[in-house]
Order: C-alpha cells, then structure tokens, then sequence
C-alpha cells in the first residue's frame, strides 16, 4: 500500500530532525595539531581549591576521623599536617604535564601534575601533592597507575568530544578518592580555555586553563 503522501513528509521531516541531532551532538573529531607540554590552572594559587569550609572539610585532618597522629620523636612522611596534605607531599603548583615515557596510555592529549619532570616516588618528590585542604597521592607511586589513585588530570575525552579537567583528593585513613572539582570544555584544538563545573565537592563554576609556556 502506497504511503500517503502526508506520512511521506512527516518521515522526511523526521529523518532531518534526526540528522541535525546527531550533527550537533555527536563527538567531534579527536585534535590532530602540536599542543603544548604543559598547561596550568589560570591564576592558580594555593587553596583556589579545595579549601572552602565546609564544601571540601572532608579533606582535612579530624581528630575523629581515626588517624594516627604524628609523634614528634619519631615524625614519618605520612604524618597529617593540620593545613591538610601529608608531610611527604608538595604543594602541588596548578601545572598539568604531558610526558608519554612514563605514561603512554593517556596518549598526547593527557596532562597530569604527577607528569611534571623530575617527580619520582619517596620523601618530597611530588607524587604526594598537597593542595588546598588536601592531598593527592599516585597510587603505588607508579605513574602506570595514575587513574587508579586521585589524579590531578587534564585530557581529550573521545568519548564525549570534549575536553576534561579532574581535580582529586585523597581521603585520611581509607585513602578513597574524593571528587575535588570536575569540569568540561567543548571544543578547540588544545585544552585552553573555561571549563563548567560538572561535579565535585569544591563550588566555584568555573575554571581557566592556559598555556604554562
């Protein structure tokens, strides 16, 4: 049986509405051109995040939270300090680094602070990064490892198109990993640029990133 005419462009209608969803929504391509080596939080200083009370109070030191405290006459890397973050740590400067030797899987559009050269594993060697009420540590202290510990992180997602930045945290005593700030920008060819808050427990809307060269 014939279709009525009426049907007819009512499908037809249908099918461009369909095509200009999938258009306008579907993942752009992946980023081809030379990008930077490192890349940092705009205007970046110690305690932009993470250290609003009591958004991200999680992160800090309590007394009820079952750590052990620090003995002065026996003091060890991973003793809390009272402004957050652990003694073994740095404080972590805002930069993200890209370098393919120590993690290829990432691929060239995946920047990490645990990335930044010269970071190796033991006492100060910034792979425990404080920051704000905080720290972060690399699990295991193996860079093969970074999304398995909290990761300060800044990649192309194919997935979705666009590009990410994840700011993590890690928890006193269960060493969970506790969303700091989670945040997107569509589009352009390298990651700077202003990224909306998606989640986490830091409030501010956005964030800049720009180059650190």
């Amino acid at each position: 049986m014939p279709e009525h005419p009426d049907e007819a462009v009512k499908r037809e209608k249908e099918e461009e509405l369909a095509a200009a969803l999938r258009n306008a929504y579907a993942p752009g391509p992946a980023p081809t051109g030379p990008t930077a080596d490192a890349y940092q939080l705009a205007g970046y200083s110690d305690g932009l995040i993470g250290a609003a009370r009591p958004d991200c109070d999680v992160l800090r030191p309590h007394y009820d939270s079952g750590l052990k405290w620090a003995d002065s006459n026996n003091p060890q890397p991973d003793d809390p300090l009272w402004g957050g973050g652990v003694r073994a740590g740095v404080r972590w400067d805002g930069t993200f680094w890209r370098d393919l030797t120590r993690y290829s899987a990432g691929g060239p559009l995946f920047w990490s602070a645990y990335l930044k050269p010269g970071t190796a594993p033991g006492l100060k060697n910034g792979y425990w990064l404080n920051f704000g009420g905080g720290r972060a540590h690399l699990a295991a202290d193996d860079p093969a490892q970074i999304l398995s510990g909290a990761s300060q992180r800044l990649y192309h997602d194919p997935a979705t198109g666009d590009w990410r930045l994840v700011i993590e945290a890690t928890a006193f005593v269960t060493h969970a990993t506790l969303n700091v700030w989670t945040g997107a920008k569509h589009g352009g060819t390298n990651p700077v640029g202003i990224y909306s808050r998606l989640s986490g427990c830091a409030p501010a809307a956005r964030l800049s990133i720009e180059s650190a060269g």
